[in-house]
């Protein structure tokens, strides 16, 4: 093997016995490897035990591995002895901000309870105004009301993510939901870094970095498999095992990666060769005069409101078709503007030229 990049790791037990390991990039016969291995002979198996972090061939899946097994290491205590880890050093810049210190308490303090009643009366509101339930509040500020227990909408304007507005707007129905509770905290939070410390928050740190890593590794894994898939030009119904997504979602994503420049146009042909040359034409035809922006008055144009009744796989493949032929019209926008820019940017090069030589 080929070593690519490497970098020790130790941490101390309460017990003063000092545990190390060594991180190793390296490459060979064409496939990246991500190692850890600890140092000395180990006769017992531990959760920091020898193990390989990433063994395959794209980069980015590679370099996203190695970030999330250093922050595993990171987050249970090692610190990098020489050598450059990657972003290893992140907790420090982020205890200097207080906002930083009350996100890690309302992590690490969630009231399960309470915050199961605030999501559901988050998704009740969501319902009624047709909003997706993001857009009211996060869970991350949502955990963080479970947590401090707010009673007045002074002490909810303290908790980060709690504007005027957003206060204005649902403070009074928080607080109505709030006010049985118990709490253990106070207002204002000047106390809360104290009450956290700096070894809770470095775990803490480190225990999103891993999980962040950990969902950019399966992102990328779930783009190749995709990717894969479409060249291969498999069923649906296979894709959406393989990826654990249900038809919307996989739909979503194809268009995600024809947005990215990936040729999806071959694939969307073979599935909509299952439908007639008529009803395409007409869906092209009603993209172009209706615009891109909602499918349900394509659906109801092409296929009547009555069809809106049928069965929920007959609703959504139909979907599929319009999704389809929209990615197919909005590439093919991109290709002719291409080939337009590329024909002026030509004209105008050779009208500088003929300028220069007069």
């Amino acid at each position: 093997m080929i070593i690519v990049w490497m970098s020790r790791l130790e941490k101390t037990e309460v017990s003063g016995q000092v545990q190390s390991g060594l991180v190793t990039v390296g490459e060979e016969e064409g496939k990246w490897l991500v190692l850890w291995e600890q140092d000395g002979e180990w006769t017992h198996h531990t959760e920091d035990a020898n193990s390989t972090w990433y063994e395959g061939e794209i980069w980015a899946e590679m370099c996203a591995a190695l970030r999330r097994g250093v922050a595993s290491l990171m987050r249970k205590g090692y610190q990098p002895t020489l050598g450059f880890t990657p972003d290893t050093q992140q907790h420090e810049r982020r205890m200097k901000e207080r906002n930083e210190w009350i996100h890690c308490f309302g992590d690490l303090n969630v009231d399960d309870e309470l915050y199961h009643k605030l999501v559901q009366w988050r998704k009740e509101v969501a319902s009624s105004i047709r909003r997706a339930p993001y857009w009211i509040t996060t869970n991350r500020m949502l955990r963080l009301v479970s947590a401090f227990v707010p009673q007045t909408l002074e002490e909810l304007k303290q908790l980060p993510g709690f504007g005027e507005a957003k206060v204005h707007a649902y403070g009074e129905a928080i607080l109505a939901i709030t006010a049985p509770v118990p709490r253990r905290t106070t207002f204002p939070l000047d106390w809360v870094s104290a009450a956290v410390g700096p070894a809770a928050f470095l775990q803490w740190v480190y225990q999103q970095e891993e999980q962040k890593m950990s969902g950019e590794l399966n992102r990328l894994v779930d783009k190749r498999t995709l990717i894969e898939a479409v060249q291969l030009k498999l069923e649906p119904e296979v894709m959406m095992e393989r990826l654990n997504v249900d038809r919307r979602e996989l739909l979503v994503r194809i268009e995600a990666l024809s947005e990215e420049g990936y040729d999806m146009m071959s694939y969307a042909d073979h599935v909509l060769s299952e439908i007639d040359a008529e009803t395409r034409s007409r869906i092209e035809d009603s993209l172009q005069e209706m615009g891109m922006d909602y499918l349900k008055p394509i659906y109801i144009q092409i296929f009547g409101q009555e069809a809106l009744k049928e069965v929920s796989a007959v609703i959504q493949r139909r979907y599929e078709y319009i999704r389809l032929i929209r990615m197919q019209v909005r590439n093919l926008g991109r290709t002719e503007q291409g080939s337009t820019r590329q024909r002026h940017n030509s004209t105008k090069l050779r009208m500088d030229v003929e300028a220069k030589a007069v």
